[in-house]
């Protein structure tokens, strides 16, 4: 067997690895690269077979929605089937409404895997297990072939509203794996405070009873973190969105209510005509750095209200960017995020569980810095492209 780290060796996003035989040959993931540049191109990843016809590739996986792991999608070779859950299927479609219909038409071919489910493809079996991360749909996959466990860890945390069901499925699904191919996103944030979503649930309560008008400022495909802000309104006051944001909490509700009362939200979007109601009951609502809510922000008394900004700090100081012009627009804004990534204890609990032989970090740009974390263990710090046999 053998494992090629296609792009994301040493960087974050942008990710693509391949995993093959002799006969079977599959891919998991194909992003773009991550960028606070707006004019930035993404680079075409090209790999042999895949994204051409100089050689067969079995199949794609796709570990959650997220474009720094889906952006490349397009570019895959028409004749080669892909796999996804079916809310990264439904979400995709909704946000890209305005892609080309080649693109809409290929995201609609998708194959859906279901957590649990083993998916054999050639002589390799693909198991995807659900896992939290701040893409409300992802995937851990576990690959076996030719008498060889690896265990792909997609991107992951254990501080998010599911988070205690990663060790639950470390300790009794995966248990002992020969190759752990790892994201290490905060790998060099040791010692840091980790704040959990429902901690900031909590904060969201607090702001609620202090301010009457609440602006949230964070990504629209966060739909766990936007469902547990809606759940800290108090009775009385609005939980309002855009139509557009409506829309993927529809979606969510659809698939996941069943499963937690977490994603059944009472919600209206906004109107015009409800802005006495609005501003005399007060709110929690969903904004993004748009001309409407440009407009909708300043109708309110800056006195009782602030914005919260939810997202990584690293959009608002871009010297480019427009996000601090838009905080101030509510009077006072405060900062409330945490990651979506694994921190370096998650990932040493991991590999204490599953006792993998050689671990290979991605999506870092500092790989070198799991030397150090496991002394002990064979850590593989390949380059893009690189061959890694697994004997």
């Amino acid at each position: 067997m053998k494992i090629i780290i296609h792009r994301g060796s040493h960087q974050i996003g942008g990710i693509a690895v391949e995993i093959k035989t002799d006969s079977t040959r599959i891919i998991i993931d194909m992003g773009d690269e991550l960028t606070m540049d707006n004019s930035y191109m993404p680079k075409l990843l090209n790999i042999s077979g895949v994204t051409d016809k100089n050689g067969k590739c079995s199949a794609v996986f796709f570990t959650h929605y997220h474009d720094d792991h889906t952006g490349q999608l397009p570019n895959i070779r028409k004749d080669i089937p892909i796999f996804m859950g079916q809310l990264t299927k439904d979400i995709l479609l909704a946000t890209m409404q305005n892609a080309e219909q080649e693109t809409i038409n290929r995201i609609k071919s998708a194959k859906i895997f279901e957590a649990g489910q083993i998916q054999t493809i050639g002589d390799i079996t693909v198991t995807p297990y659900s896992i939290d991360h701040s893409a409300c749909d992802s995937y851990m996959f576990l690959i076996e072939a030719e008498g060889k466990k690896i265990l792909h860890t997609g991107d992951f945390r254990t501080h998010g509203f599911r988070g205690k069901a990663v060790t639950k499925i470390l300790r009794g699904l995966i248990k002992k794996v020969d190759v752990l191919i790892t994201e290490g996103t905060n790998i060099s944030k040791a010692n840091k405070e980790i704040i959990t979503e429902c901690q900031l649930q909590h904060k969201v309560k607090k702001y609620m009873k202090e301010y009457k008008y609440v602006f949230a400022y964070t990504s629209s495909t966060n739909l766990e973190r936007i469902c547990g802000f809606a759940k800290a309104v108090p009775q009385g006051k609005y939980f309002i969105c855009d139509e557009y944001q409506y829309k993927l909490l529809e979606i969510i509700k659809d698939q996941l209510e069943q499963y937690s009362d977490l994603y059944n939200i009472k919600k209206t979007t906004y109107g015009i005509n409800l802005l006495p109601k609005f501003q005399e009951k007060g709110f929690l609502m969903m904004v993004r750095d748009n001309s409407m809510f440009r407009k909708i922000i300043p109708e309110f008394d800056k006195d009782k209200s602030i914005m919260l900004y939810s997202m990584w700090d690293g959009y608002r100081t871009h010297p480019e960017s427009t996000i601090p012009e838009f905080l101030a627009l509510a009077g006072k804004w405060e900062y409330l995020h945490t990651s979506g990534h694994a921190y370096v204890e998650d990932i040493k609990e991991m590999v204490k569980i599953i006792n993998p032989s050689c671990i290979i970090p991605i999506h870092t740009d500092i790989p070198e810095i799991m030397l150090n974390l496991f002394p002990d263990k064979n850590i593989i710090i390949p380059t893009d492209g690189e061959e890694i046999e697994i004997k």
